[in-house]
Order: C-alpha cells, then sequence, then structure tokens
C-alpha cells in the first residue's frame, strides 16, 4: 500500500523526511591519559548534550527543555535510531502531560510525534492508540472543524490504511476530507492528498472506474493549484498510473508515465520512490502496448537505481525485480533463469517461502529450466 499512501511533509513536530538540520555544534573536552582534547559534535549527540544542560540548568518541565527534548527525538528520528527516539517522546509526553495537561497542544503536538515514531518502530497497536487519542482530545478541544482536528483525522485514516482496515478508514476520511474542503479549502493541499488516499481505498476495494475518475479529478486540482512536480502532484500522478494500468489503458499509460518519469527527473533524484515507481509503470505500460524489448532495457536500467535507493530487499524493489524476470522469461531472453532464481532468493528472503510473491517468482523459475 505505500506506493499509494506516501505522505506529504508531516505535521506538527515530526522531522521532515529528510536531515535538512542545522542544530548546535558543540565543543567537548576529552580527557584520557592525563592529556584533554577538544572534540567538535554535532547531530544527534549535539541535541542530547544540548537536552540534558537544559535539564540541569532550567529544570525538566521548563520550555526550553521541553522544546530542545523534542528536537533531539526528531533529530534521532532523522538518524533512524528510532527505539531512542520513542524513549525520548515518551518522556517528553510524560512531562507536558504533568507540567501543561493531557490535552495542551504541545502535549498532543508530542504525542503526534511520538504515534509517528511507534508506526516507524513496528509498534503499530500503539501507534493506533495514541493517534486515536490525538484526534479525540482535538476534537474535544478545538472542535470537529478545526484544521489540527482535520489533520489528527486524516492521519488516523492513513493508519487505519496501513492496517488494512479499509472499512474503518474510509467514512473518516470521506468526514475529514468534507470538513477540509469547508475548513481549508477544496483545493488546499491537505484537502487534496485526503482526496486521493479516499481514491486509493476505492481502487483496493476493486471500484477502479470510481478511482480513476476520483484521481483524474484530484491531479487536474493538483496540478492547477500545486504544480504539477510538487511532491503530492508527482504522488497522485503515479497513483493515477496504477489505475490506468490496472483498468487496461496501457496506451494512455504510456504517454503519462514518459511524462511523470521526465518530470519527477527534474525535480527529484534517480533513486527518488516517486521517480522509480514511475519508470516501473512505464515499463508495465510499454509491455502492454507490445513493446517488451524497450520495457526490458528500462527494467535494466532502472533495478540498480531501485537498489541503491530503497535497498535490494525493499518490497518495491523485488516487485520491479520479479518483473524483469517475467518479461525475460516471456521475450525468451538467456538472462531469464538467472534473473527469475535471484528474484525467488530475495523473495523467500523477505517474504517467506509460501507468500504469493514467492510463488510467482517460484513459478518463473519453473518456466526457465
Amino acid at each position: 500500500m505505500g506506493r499509494w499512501f506516501n505522505r506529504s511533509r508531516k505535521r506538527d513536530d515530526e522531522p521532515p523526511r529528510e536531515a535538512t538540520s542545522s542544530g548546535p555544534v558543540i565543543e567537548i573536552t576529552v580527557t584520557q591519559g592525563g592529556r584533554s582534547t577538544t572534540e567538535t559534535v554535532g547531530g544527534p549527540v549535539a541535541f542530547g548534550l544540548q537536552y540534558h544542560a537544559y535539564h540541569e540548568q532550567y529544570g525538566a518541565t521548563d520550555t526550553r527543555t521541553l522544546e530542545a527534548g523534542s528536537r533531539y527525538a526528531q533529530e534521532l528520528m532523522r538518524g533512524n535510531d528510532v527505539a531512542e527516539a520513542v524513549a525520548v517522546y515518551q518522556e517528553i509526553v510524560g512531562l507536558r502531560s504533568s507540567a501543561l495537561g493531557p490535552e495542551h497542544p504541545d502535549t498532543l503536538r508530542s504525542k503526534h510525534s511520538l504515534a509517528f515514531a511507534l508506526w516507524q518502530r513496528g509498534s503499530h497497536a500503539e501507534a493506533e492508540r495514541v493517534q486515536r487519542d490525538v484526534y479525540a482530545a482535538r476534537r474535544r478541544v478545538l472542535g470537529d472543524e478545526d484544521a489540527e482536528t482535520l489533520r489528527s483525522g486524516n492521519n488516523l485514516g492513513w493508519l487505519l490504511i496501513e492496517l488494512g482496515r479499509l472499512d474503518e478508514a474510509e467514512p473518516l476520511l470521506r468526514r475529514v476530507a468534507d470538513g477540509m474542503a469547508r475548513t481549508l479549502g477544496r483545493d488546499d493541499a491537505d484537502t487534496l492528498t485526503c482526496q486521493l488516499k479516499l481514491a486509493g481505498i476505492q481502487h483496493l476495494q476493486g471500484r477502479s472506474q470510481q478511482a480513476e475518475r476520483a484521481l483524474r479529478d484530484v491531479v487536474k486540482r493538483m496540478t492547477r493549484t500545486l504544480g504539477p512536480i510538487s511532491p503530492v502532484s508527482l504522488q497522485a500522478r503515479s497513483n493515477l498510473l496504477v489505475v490506468l494500468l490496472d483498468n487496461g489503458r496501457a496506451a494512455e499509460a504510456v504517454d503519462a508515465a514518459r511524462t511523470l518519469a521526465d518530470d519527477a527527473g527534474c525535480a527529484l533524484s534517480n533513486t527518488d520512490g516517486v521517480r522509480l515507481h514511475a519508470q516501473h509503470s512505464l515499463a508495465r505500460a510499454l509491455d502492454g502496448v507490445g513493446r517488451r524489448a524497450e520495457a526490458i532495457r528500462l527494467l535494466a536500467d532502472t533495478l540498480p537505481d531501485s537498489e541503491r535507493g530503497r535497498g535490494a530487499d525493499h518490497p518495491a524493489t523485488l516487485e520491479m525485480r520479479t518483473l524483469f524476470a517475467l518479461l525475460l522469461v516471456e521475450q525468451g531472453d538467456p538472462r531469464a533463469g538467472r534473473e527469475a532464481r535471484a528474484a525467488l532468493a530475495a523473495c523467500e528472503r523477505v517474504h517467506g517461502p509460501t507468500h504469493p510473491h514467492t510463488e510467482k517468482a517460484r513459478a518463473l523459475v519453473r518456466l526457465t529450466r
């Protein structure tokens, strides 16, 4: 589901996707064997030192200490030290709850970030509980139509989608999308992103014609309001490609995918997930209109970028590798056996021996014998 529901820049005090911090740089003196040396440290170490220094200087519940703790947790998330970030966020939530109250805006912002960190750690049930608490508290304090309440509902809907609970997510997101249209405007980025999720639910539930109509409208309004190469516009266009291909519109998808790949190439790196997905969709579309050799060349060029950007064992990389092997088998290419075995080994390692993706790769290996 990740290709459908990648979110845009997060709200509250969550970190952005990329490490863009320009935090403290601290000089520390290290004494060893009677000799003292001065070292300069930055990143999470510097943020942690600042947080603990403020803790001692101002006290645990001082606003400056709590803000420093939040920045420290953000930096830990940027550095992928998720377990430690969860511990710091839990500490900050506890301190803010006792000092400011459990429903104070700052407490709720920290709880929102804690939910995201818990999700990244794999504690999905706990993440849902915390995010549900934030949404309920904001409804009580701010009302159903407040922008922050609606964004909390949007985030809860995203969690429910990722948990596969589409029947719960759809009515919530429909209510949130309607509220956002009234409060933020029909063409606001958050409104459009919420509507993008709703179209994704329609597609996942087999209502692909409805999903296509909804996505065409969202893409049109995103392109007009945000521009064609904004991150959310590119994501929406990528999602529309999925529906076009699944609805048998390969010829239209070829042109759309090539344009998207070119636009993403101008705005994003070769290893960005949206650009890689556009290339993957273009390969599928080319094969759908009988241009299999072009599709094979495209995948051969794109697979190394996916391995570098997403990792060799990322599900999207495995999906691309399996498609590459399938096209080679259908083309009768001598590389087919090697690539099919590589796809099978990776799927067995990541998904296990009985997963449907593994079975698909295993069938390809049998075809090459």
